[in-house]
C-alpha cells in the first residue's frame, strides 16, 4: 500500500483554502485540483510498503509541540505540461524539524525515503496551466490564515472508484508526546 505523513486540516480551516482554489480554478484553463479531503501538508513520503507497523512505531516515537501554520503565498513548481500550484508557509521551521526527525525515525525502521530538500506547502493543484495573463504569485490571501496542528498523521493513499482518497490509519497526539 502507498503511504504517506501528513499534517491534516480540519473541515473549517478546507474551506478557508477551498476559496483559494475556486480563484486559481477560474483563473486556470485546465488543472487537476486537489480535492477537500485530500488537503494536507506531507511531512514523508514513505511509498509502496506493507510495513505499517514499523510506519507507527516511527510516528509513535516523535516527541512535539502543537505546530504553528501561516500560509503567506500561492506559488507553483513548473512543469512541463502544467504546474504544481501549491499555498507556501511564511515560516516553516518547527515543520522541517519533525519532518527531518520523522525521516530519521523511518530510516532507522528500513524505509527508504527520497533524498530530498523538505519544503513545507500544501498543493492545491496539479498539471494546472493558468490563463493567459494571470500570475498565481499575485493573489492575496485572507489575512490570518493560520492553523495551530495538534496532530500528526500516518495515511494511505488509494484509488477508490477511480478517485484519489486518503485514509489516516493512525495518528499521533502532541500531547502523547508529553506523557
Amino acid at each position: 500500500m502507498r503511504l504517506f505523513v501528513a499534517v491534516n486540516f480540519d473541515d473549517k480551516f478546507k474551506l478557508r483554502i477551498m476559496k483559494i482554489m475556486s480563484e486559481l480554478q477560474k483563473n486556470s484553463e485546465r488543472g487537476n485540483f486537489s480535492r477537500m479531503q485530500n488537503l494536507h501538508i506531507t511531512l514523508q513520503f514513505i511509498g509502496e510498503t506493507e510495513n505499517i507497523g514499523g510506519a507507527k512505531a516511527a510516528l509513535s516515537s516523535l516527541d512535539f509541540d502543537r505546530i504553528p501554520i501561516s500560509f503567506n503565498r500561492v506559488s507553483r513548481f513548473r512543469r512541463q505540461g502544467g504546474d504544481i500550484c501549491w499555498l507556501g508557509l511564511s515560516e516553516d521551521e518547527e515543520l522541517s524539524k519533525l519532518a527531518l526527525k520523522l525521516g530519521e525515525e523511518l530510516k532507522t525502521r528500513g524505509f527508504g525515503l527520497e533524498d530530498r530538500t523538505f519544503k513545507a506547502h500544501l498543493t492545491l493543484g496539479r498539471e494546472v496551466v493558468f490563463k493567459h495573463g494571470f500570475e498565481p504569485e499575485s493573489l492575496v490571501l485572507p489575512e490570518n490564515l493560520s492553523y495551530t496542528a495538534d496532530r500528526v498523521s500516518l495515511m494511505k493513499s488509494e484509488r477508490v472508484k477511480g478517485i484519489l482518497t486518503y485514509r489516516e490509519l493512525y495518528s499521533k497526539t502532541y500531547k502523547e508526546s508529553k506523557q
